[in-house]
């Protein structure tokens, strides 16, 4: 129960503090132009590139250690810090050296500001890992909810001040310190100035495949930015940021406590041998789709709704857009417990293979397309994110042997029930509510509410996994 309850806190703080964030930044899209929009997209990119090489493998492997000792974690911290030291020094030097268009004095000294919150994050990250290896979930929920404050409390004062773009660039800093001195009160006697080169030696074997597999996942995100601000500028980066932030919302709210809940739930079962894990697979991918699919639909359903409501006209060019981010959003999502598996059962070195061959053939493809129109560049995202969902689909099946026929009715009874939801909900409620707010009110609710039970019905109806009895929505999230 007390399990249950802690994993609803971190459900519970990763929705309603974003809320509020969302509202500060809605404020601020109305005050900021695209142009300004996209320098701060274009200089949070360039760190978070950076962050892309960070040794992050060493992090997760605290996960897979049974015994973690102060000196494992100090070690890790440290490493970190280290390589983000030289990381960025590498960055600025680069562009010392080496002139670019994009890269105005603005950008430079913005960058130079957030790697301070490079610092702060190599502890926070770290941290994060060792609440949710120990299920420290309630430590989470406090956590999100003061740095989401601060960040939202920063933001709105700063823009009062007439700070303009530099507001949303110290709330990121904000965000990463506020993290850092709550989660270091927890962990101070676990952190220590010590550092043993025989502990990273000792962990390369898992950290640094691994290592690869984080990083060109983050790689490939930040990539899609940098390419859209070097190839069409810093205002179509605005709206293409407007977007993101809109799909890292979704992405922070569901998609990210999906993940740690399943890292949490699979590492605790990886190495028992009586723990059927192609059920427990089935299981994630149905929890994951079955949440995930009717909420991304009514975002893009009534994504120009939205859009009308909360900005203004200068950003109507964004909706299509984050039309696009819906869709990838679902391929994310369902791509989660695939590679939170692949990784935690040694596939790590595959995976980043996969990923070298994707990004070999797709970063060039963004960049040629890019430099047509923005367009042509989103076909190809939501393509090539397709391809890593199935590469890492077909990789799972070499470490779980789990039925197809089970995997697809999970894809196929939700797709169902939503069709016939959208559809029931259509022919009730279109031209007999006039109020916009009241008709995505009902219309949201009765889609879920039809949706569910739709959901229950066909799950029954089509047994999706024959060795288990009632294996349904209302039953799974028990």
């Amino acid at each position: 129960m007390k399990n249950k309850s802690s994993m609803f806190a971190l459900f519970i703080s990763k929705f309603f503090p974003p809320i509020l964030n969302f509202i500060v930044f809605v404020y601020s899209a109305r005050i900021l132009d695209p142009e300004s929009f996209g320098e701060v997209a274009l200089a949070l990119t360039l760190i978070f590139l950076v962050s892309s090489f960070l040794p992050t493998g060493w992090r997760d492997n605290l996960f897979k250690s049974e015994y973690i000792t102060s000196e494992m974690i100090s070690t890790v911290i440290w490493f970190h810090v280290l390589m983000s030291i030289v990381l960025v020094s590498l960055l600025l030097l680069f562009f010392y050296f080496f002139e670019f268009d994009f890269y105005t004095e603005t950008i430079n000294n913005m960058v130079m500001l957030l790697f301070v919150k490079v610092l702060f994050d190599c502890f926070v990250n770290v941290y994060n890992t060792l609440c949710v290896k120990y299920e420290y979930y309630f430590q989470l929920a406090i956590r999100t909810v003061i740095c989401t404050l601060s960040s939202a409390i920063t933001v709105y004062v700063m823009l009062q001040l007439d700070f303009g773009v530099w507001a949303l660039v110290c709330s990121q800093i904000i965000i990463s310190l506020f993290g850092f001195i709550f989660l270091y009160i927890k962990f101070r006697d676990q952190t220590l100035l010590y550092f043993s080169f025989e502990i990273i030696k000792d962990m390369y074997q898992f950290s640094m495949p691994v290592t690869f597999v984080n990083g060109f996942t983050n790689l490939f995100i930040q990539a899609e930015s940098f390419i859209v601000g070097s190839f069409l500028g810093v205002k179509e980066l605005g709206f293409f940021n407007l977007s993101k932030r809109l799909y890292d919302i979704i992405v922070d709210i569901f998609i990210s406590t999906i993940n740690e809940v399943s890292l949490s739930k699979i590492s605790k079962n990886i190495n028992d041998v009586k723990v059927d894990k192609s059920n427990e697979f089935i299981k994630l991918t149905a929890v994951t789709w079955w949440l995930m699919l009717p909420l991304i639909f009514l975002a893009y359903y009534f994504s120009e709704p939205m859009f009308n409501i909360l900005f203004t006209n200068k950003w109507v060019e964004s909706i299509k857009i984050f039309n696009f981010f819906c869709i990838i959003a679902l391929i994310v999502s369902l791509g989660v417990p695939q590679r939170n598996f692949i990784i935690l059962l040694g596939g790590a070195r595959h995976l980043s293979k996969i990923q070298v061959c994707v990004a070999t053939i797709s970063i060039p493809i963004y960049m040629t397309l890019a430099s047509y129109n923005m367009e042509y560049f989103l076909y190809s995202l939501v393509f090539f994110k397709f391809v890593n969902y199935m590469s890492s689909l077909i990789l799972v099946r070499r470490f779980i042997c789990f039925s197809t026929s089970s995997y697809f009715k999970v894809l196929f009874n939700s797709t169902l029930s939503l069709i016939l939801a959208n559809f029931l909900c259509e022919f009730l409620f279109t031209g007999f509510i006039h109020n916009i707010y009241i008709y995505i009110v009902i219309y949201s609710l009765s889609l879920i509410a039809f949706y569910i039970g739709f959901l229950e019905f066909f799950s029954r109806r089509f047994k999706i996994i024959p060795s288990i009895g009632n294996f349904t929505f209302l039953t799974i999230i028990k």
